[in-house]
């Protein structure tokens, strides 16, 4: 038989997924593929049908093509494992079975496989009673150890990889009984302990760290750890400590125990750093907007509701999907009843619009909420993963075993709820839509469909809101009125407020008004709600001054959600000092709702029944002109807010713009001489608050621009925005900005935007994990700098080819790039980046093992950062010259090259950089031959990698894992 060159083939599965034939690792493909090939190998040379590799790749839901992607990738495998295959031959090593796969374990060589081999014969030891055996089996076992497929996160809740997990406990467990048998608990001790630290509610860990205080003559700790222990269990579950931990305490209370004292732990007194870092507490986020103070009725609805929250727990979320038509008062139901029950969720409560029926803005982005509820839950925005996937379950794991409400606003269908459903019991989900949602239904939902008020309902309402003796003295008129607004909660609040303002006017005038109106406007889909809501509407409508009616209509014009008091100041061309009394009329009219301080936003309707007034009074001059200024307002706060975050750019961008070309208006300044022209944010943080604010709108506004023909601002909001995207890791809105922008800088035939447009679309392109067409993109911004002349466009590009390059592994490639990018910033004399550059030329070097002139590059950069003031910038290049003396084997001086960068990334609040510096830190002492120094660096790496939820935190626990003083088991967290 012809040799297929699966001779040699090497499959690692503990740690991240890697493949090699003979000396040269393969690449298995991207993440998806390397899940099928993972799966495959889990099974031992079983057969794994396909729809247990669907659910696994898509646990959402899967595409309707999901078979053949699946195929595909199958195919591709193939082609790695077996490169020399026959054509239209059967594969030896991933044959088909039926409509399964089987991947032939037997003829390759699998580190998975050893580890079994080692944990059953650490069973057959241990049942012949052969300690010495079972403690040398075991300990071989945990240095093999490694979280499994840790670069594979959609599959860490996969049964597979739960069942090896359980067996790597279950060595942890044999290797703690024989320790204490053998008088060697002093050796097992800081494993245990760590282990405890990360499984408080686990009896039998606790157990553990117990038992081995007690063998090593520490009986207060171990004293301690069952109270600790205990308190938790039952503040936390309700129960009392178990068999195993009784036996402990048990255990404890017997008075000859032995007493030994470990040795202390080696010094290492070239290095200093503070403690380890406690992982911080959970966030409880509280997001339910205000309350109603005058919520009245709906009894039956609030029982049915309480019913639902104190049912039993049956293993699911409680899923109560809240029904009706448009103003009906499904929102103010839902946030009433969670104010009332708030504190039966001490775990916090989300909530997020979804705009299901926003014809501005349009439904909100799966991804967005997921992105918003994550931050709410304690992870750093950058760290945030960039796959649907990847987001829905790391969400679902920060839920499980906690009590959370949700309250998911506005639905449009089940599609947009199911990824933002916990995984487990304990939560509860309020969705509230004006769709029957029957998909959401069939798969377990509780439905409740909200009708119109009551006839005593609707009259309780309006006597709420209106004074009751005024109610109570027209009782016919009362009657008309609520049957003029067919019981509509939306309708009778606007009633009452009419009625309320007005104390002089008959409640019967009203009723005779609203009776008479005549316009067709309605928010009814059922053709029997015979109801005029534009005729309510313009009652406050009518009310209002010329200036506050003309700021409403530009309402219309705003996509939403919601407006700020500058930017409406923009939008009216007045200054904030004008336009804050008319917003407070509009809310007055509750036309418009002030959400948060100075913000205002309207419903939906109201918001189209303001666009069809603007379109029918104001003139199309008029309103281009608006629409011209409040996109001038924007482009100058974007402009603001980006010089703070991004000080030393690229400056191959836009001047911020002054004030905008409009001869009809000449901006008048308040008392504090703001035009409300632009929002100055006063630091990053601000900047970066502003943007997280504001960018909905940006992106609405980007498109009402492209309709509108406005394209300069398109493509200025888009270089504004892309710095705020990178760090925020929104990929997806990042390539369709881009794409209008590029669009618009086409139809303007403006090259030098045309080029800076195609590369900031390649470089989207490169962080959505597609490097060819990055590199397409990328080109064509070369070629276009190189038509331009544009030497500091040229640097940068090259710079962001070289880092397509370094993800692909091609090293030395990326290095001729940065080269050429260096010497481009050193002509033009742009020194930020020639700084960027130079560090990045030395750590290609380093990557290379050429660590020597990684230094003298590095070395320069480092010197530039410190006269340009960029202390993040110095991190960097600290981290790179630490990275380089170690690869030199200069130990001293690379800890001190990383506790400097640690220090940088602590000033500049870079969380992630500081725990990348600090891991390298453990690197170094465990080279410089101190374990436990190194422990403790990777420790309290472990400690912000944790907090943030980075993937990368499973690196760390590796490196702990393999300790030679300790040899560890890490749990998935």
């Amino acid at each position: 038989m012809e040799d297929d060159g699966s001779t040699g083939v090497r499959l690692q599965l503990l740690g991240p997924i890697r493949l090699w034939r003979g000396a040269v690792e393969l690449s298995a493909g991207p993440p998806q593929r390397r899940a099928v090939l993972a799966l495959l190998a889990l099974a031992a040379g079983q057969p794994v049908g396909r729809d247990e590799l669907v659910d696994a790749l898509w646990p959402v839901e899967p595409p309707r093509r999901a078979t053949n992607v699946l195929q595909t990738h199958v195919k591709h495998l193939r082609r790695v494992l077996e490169p020399n295959r026959p054509a239209r031959t059967a594969s030896r090593l991933l044959p088909s079975a039926g409509t399964a796969y089987r991947l032939d374990v037997d003829h390759l060589t699998v580190d998975l496989a050893r580890f079994r081999r080692l944990v059953a014969e650490s069973r057959t030891a241990r049942r012949l009673n052969d300690h010495p055996r079972v403690w040398e089996l075991t300990g071989e076992a945990l240095r093999l150890w490694q979280p499994p497929l840790a670069d594979l996160p959609m599959l860490a809740e996969n049964s597979r990889i739960m069942t090896l997990i359980a067996e790597a406990q279950l060595v942890l467990s044999w290797r703690v009984d024989v320790a204490i048998r053998e008088s060697r608990a002093d050796e097992v001790l800081a494993l245990v302990r760590e282990e405890a630290r990360s499984r408080p509610l686990d009896e039998q860990t606790q157990a553990h760290l117990m038992r081995c205080y007690t063998a090593v003559g520490r009986r207060a700790e171990a004293f301690a750890v069952f109270d600790e222990t205990r308190r938790r269990l039952a503040t936390e579950l309700g129960v009392d400590p178990g068999t195993l931990l009784t036996a402990a305490y048990e255990e404890l209370l017997e008075p000859e125990r032995r007493a030994s004292v470990a040795a202390p732990p080696a010094e290492f007194p070239a290095i200093t750093v503070d403690p380890p870092a406690s992982a911080p507490p959970p966030v409880m986020p509280a997001q339910l907007p205000p309350d109603i103070v005058a919520f009245t009725g709906r009894t039956e609805q609030l029982h049915w509701l309480d019913e639902l929250a104190t049912a039993p727990v049956r293993g699911r979320p409680v899923v109560a999907a809240i029904t009706g038509t448009a103003g009906v008062g499904k929102t103010t139901l839902a946030v009433h009843w969670a104010h009332r029950v708030a504190e039966g969720f001490p775990d916090g409560q989300l909530h997020a619009d979804l705009r299901g029926f926003d014809a501005n803005v349009g439904p909100a982005p799966t991804d967005e909420v997921l992105r918003a509820f994550l931050v709410a839950l304690g992870v750093a925005p950058q760290l945030i993963p960039v796959d649907l996937t990847t987001q829905v379950g790391l969400y679902r794991s920060l839920l499980a075993g906690r009590r959370v409400l949700i309250l998911l606003d506005n639905a449009r269908r089940a599609d947009q709820i199911r990824p933002l459903l916990p995984g487990s019991a304990g939560c509860l989900v309020v969705v509230t839509s004006r769709n029957h949602l029957p998909g959401l239904v069939a798969a377990g939902a509780h439905s409740l469909t909200l009708e119109l008020m009551t006839g005593a309902e609707a009259r309780q309402l309006l006597a709420s809101r209106i004074d009751s003796d005024r109610v109570a003295a027209a009782p016919a008129a009362v009657d008309h009125l609520v049957a003029a607004c067919a019981r509509l909660p939306l309708a009778l609040a606007i009633v009452a407020a009419r009625a309320s303002t007005n104390p002089q006017l008959p409640l019967a005038a009203l009723s005779r008004e609203l009776r008479e109106g005549s316009d067709a406007l309605t928010v009814f889909s059922d053709e029997d709600a015979a109801f005029d809501v534009r005729t309510v509407f313009s009652w406050s409508y009518r009310l209002l001054s010329a200036d506050a009616a003309a700021l409403f209509r530009l309402f219309g014009l705003h996509p939403g959600p919601d407006i700020s008091v500058s930017a409406a100041a923009a939008l009216a061309g007045s200054a904030e000092g004008q336009v804050r009394p008319l917003l407070t009329q509009l809310a007055r009219a509750h036309l418009v709702m002030e959400h948060r301080p100075g913000r205002f936003g309207c419903h939906d309707l109201l918001r189209a029944y303001a666009a069809e007034l603007a379109r029918t009074v104001d003139p199309e001059e008029a309103r281009r002109a608006a629409l011209r200024r409040v996109l001038d307002h924007y482009v100058r706060s974007a402009a603001l807010a980006d010089q703070l975050i991004t000080p030393n750019r690229f400056p191959g961008g836009p001047v911020p713009p002054g004030p905008p070309v409009d001869p009809g208006r000449t901006p008048v300044r308040d008392a504090t001489g703001h035009s409300g022209d632009s929002e100055p944010p006063a630091d990053v943080e601000a900047a970066l608050a502003w943007f997280t604010m504001e960018y909905r709108a940006l992106f609405a506004l980007i498109d009402q621009a492209v309709e509108a023909g406005f394209d300069q601002a398109v493509c200025d909001l888009a270089w504004h925005l892309t710095a705020f995207l990178d760090r925020r890791a929104y990929w997806t809105q990042q390539e369709h900005v881009q794409r209008a922008a590029l669009a618009a800088a086409e139809r303007l035939g403006d090259s030098s935007v045309r080029a800076r447009t195609h590369r900031g679309l390649g470089r989207a392109y490169l962080r959505l994990g597609r490097p060819e067409d990055a590199r397409r993109e990328l080109g064509e911004a070369l070629v276009r700098y190189e038509a331009l002349g544009d030497d500091a466009g040229l640097a940068t590009t090259m710079m962001s080819l070289a880092d397509c390059c370094e993800r692909q592994g091609r090293h030395r490639e990326a290095l001729a790039h940065l080269q050429q990018a260096l010497g481009l910033y050193e002509v033009v004399g742009y020194q930020p980046g020639e700084a960027k550059a130079l560090n990045a030329v030395g750590w290609c070097h380093a990557l290379l093992g050429d660590h020597g002139r990684a230094l003298t590059y590095c070395t320069r950069s480092l010197r530039l950062y410190q006269r340009l003031g960029d202390r993040r910038g110095e991190g960097h290049v600290w981290d790179s010259i630490g990275y380089a003396s170690y690869g030199l084997g200069r130990y001293g001086s690379a800890a001190r090259c990383f506790q400097r960068a640690v220090s940088r990334f602590q000033e500049t609040a870079d969380r992630f950089e500081e725990a990348m510096s600090l891991t390298r830190l453990g690197d170094t002492c465990r080279a410089a031959g101190d374990p436990h120094a190194g422990r403790a660096y990777w420790t309290q790496a472990l400690a912000i990698l944790t907090a943030l939820g980075h993937a990368r935190a499973a690196e760390v626990r590796a490196r702990l894992n393999r300790a030679p003083s300790s040899p560890a088991v890490t749990v998935a967290s």
